[in-house]
């Protein structure tokens, strides 16, 4: 029996041995430090630019939990305002307000503190691009960087002719080609400052861009590529970069000029065939604007007037047949050409660059 006892001593001394050695070596354990990230104060630029733009697209995030988005796509830039949080790698744009689109949230993902990518797509921003805080290649945001050689790189430029230093000048880059939004370009007397999205290729040619009206009576360009009507006629704009030359017509009309009714139609693929997004215009100052897609059907109803090359749609009534229509004062279309309107509103579907199409 004291055998048995003795045994039984010794078995319960080294369990709680061992439970004490455990319980120590847990304690010793040093935990492990999650990297944290600080993006308050910082901005952060795309990478990528495909819309030619200098300064990109960028993203600020304030110390107070606010954001500025600001979105380079083909038009130019639109802006998105809200509140941002960080969950360990994971950045949340909650949108207030946006001029483009219809998002409600923007994702990134922290690569780290200097680096983000993007989760969500957007109006120009694509998923994946990734956006910096110390490099943008192409864009006059780019931070300052020192190409002066180290002192112990003097040995490795020695005997370098000048075309071969690393720090030579970037290389140029020539016009191929130079595009147009369209051929032939009309606008009321008295608009300024229209762009008419005349572009060179590459959109990064080291080559100058220059234009030139044949008529500024008619019609005169800035340096940019942006027009005012000056008076009623006819003329051409000739646009040079390097040895690419470029010639559309242009013609200004009377300002408040009206046709009869007339109708315009939307190709957007999402809207049910046969029954796309239309704007009906009487000639007399009252519109019907159908948005007639699977996810917001509905009508506009109001007076419009013609001015600066733009028809302006007063919402007066508004009719929701199916889905939801969101609520808007005004309705816009900048007129292209004479069978050409670009919506630069936003609704339903129907986004700001949508075209639509004189019919009958």
């Amino acid at each position: 029996m004291k055998k048995v006892f003795t045994i039984f001593v010794v078995l319960l001394s080294v369990f709680l041995c061992l439970s004490g050695c455990t319980a120590q070596k847990k304690e010793e354990e040093p935990e492990v430090q999650k990297e944290t990230f600080d993006l308050g104060g910082k901005t952060y630029y795309n990478t990528v630019d495909e819309y030619g733009h200098e300064d990109h697209s960028k993203v600020w995030f304030g110390k107070d939990g606010s954001f500025v988005f600001n979105d380079s796509y083909s038009e130019g830039y639109y802006e998105i305002n809200g509140t941002w949080t960080l969950n360990e790698d994971v950045v949340t744009l909650n949108v207030d307000k946006t001029g483009q689109g219809s998002f409600s949230k923007v994702i990134f993902e922290v690569k780290d503190i200097d680096t983000l990518s993007l989760k969500t797509t957007l109006t120009g921003s694509k998923s994946d691009q990734v956006f910096s805080s110390t490099e943008v290649k192409g864009s006059t945001a780019k931070a300052d960087t020192d190409t002066k050689p180290a002192d112990g790189d003097k040995k490795e430029n020695e005997g370098k002719n000048e075309g071969e230093s690393e720090t030579s000048a970037p290389k140029e880059i020539p016009c191929t080609g130079i595009t147009s939004l369209y051929k032939n370009y009309w606008s009321y007397e008295g608009v300024k400052g229209w762009d008419l999205e005349i572009r060179p290729v590459p959109a990064d040619t080291t080559d100058k861009m220059t234009f030139k009206s044949n008529d500024e009576s008619v019609v005169k360009i800035d340096e940019e590529g942006k027009a005012t009507a000056v008076g009623q006629g006819k003329t051409t704009i000739d646009a040079t970069c390097g040895s690419k030359k470029l010639t559309v017509n242009y013609e200004v009309r009377a300002k408040g000029a009206t046709a009869s009714a007339s109708t315009w139609w939307s190709e957007n693929p999402n809207a049910v065939k046969g029954a796309e997004p239309h704007v009906y215009f009487d000639g007399a100052g009252n519109f019907i604007f159908t948005e007639n897609l699977y996810s917001g059907m509905g009508t506009y109803k109001g007076t419009y007037v013609i001015e600066d090359g733009r028809y302006y749609c007063t919402v007066k009534e508004m009719k929701e047949d199916h889905g939801y229509l969101p609520e808007v004062e005004e309705i816009i279309f900048k007129i292209v050409d004479e069978n050409t309107l670009k919506l630069k509103t936003s609704l339903q579907m129907s986004q700001p660059g949508e075209l639509f199409y004189l019919g009958s």
